[in-house]
């Protein structure tokens, strides 16, 4: 629940369009152009966070308060544990990832509790939207295992853009 006074930030928030905003154990984060910031509504006081600093978390998502996003440098779905501090990687999608290569824009999106990747292929006018349905499975030391449920297309790219998707579970 969120209080309905304007909260002015301690920090310089910058640039105000980023696809970066999430919630994570009861906590607000956001990523502008430079920096990554956290706030914190019980302290009612904005921070910036330095170790997700760290990576350019761009298009991600969270599921049971952790973050997902995909690295284009490295081609690797990765994680952010809000409570560990620490970074890490979704290990068992390289063939899934072989696919997603040459593709400038992968976006992760929470689906039921599963992360779906949507990611173009194709050249320029024959362009294709994919969706990748992918389990996912935390093991005893911390590590994540992701499953492919499906992979397939859904959608010719046309005279649109795949700016924000939203699961809606009924």
């Amino acid at each position: 629940m969120w209080e309905p006074e304007i909260i002015k930030p301690d920090v310089e928030l910058g640039n105000t369009y980023t696809p970066c905003n999430v919630v994570m154990a009861d906590k607000m984060y956001r990523r502008d152009s430079h920096n990554s910031f956290v706030y914190d509504p019980k302290k009612n006081k904005w921070e910036t966070d330095e170790m997700l600093n760290s990576k350019k978390w761009l298009w991600a998502c969270v599921i049971d308060d952790v973050l997902y996003y995909h690295d284009l440098v490295e081609n690797s779905l990765i994680t952010y544990d809000p409570k560990k501090r620490c970074w890490g990687m979704v290990n068992g999608l390289q063939n899934l990832l072989a696919k997603t290569r040459g593709s400038e824009l992968l976006k992760t999106v929470n689906y039921g509790r599963k992360l779906a990747l949507f990611f173009h292929k194709g050249e320029v006018g024959t362009v294709e939207i994919w969706c990748a349905e992918i389990s996912l499975e935390r093991r005893e030391r911390g590590e994540i295992l992701g499953k492919v449920e499906c992979c397939d297309q859904f959608m010719l790219d046309g005279d649109f853009y795949l700016e924000k998707s939203v699961a809606v579970m009924l």
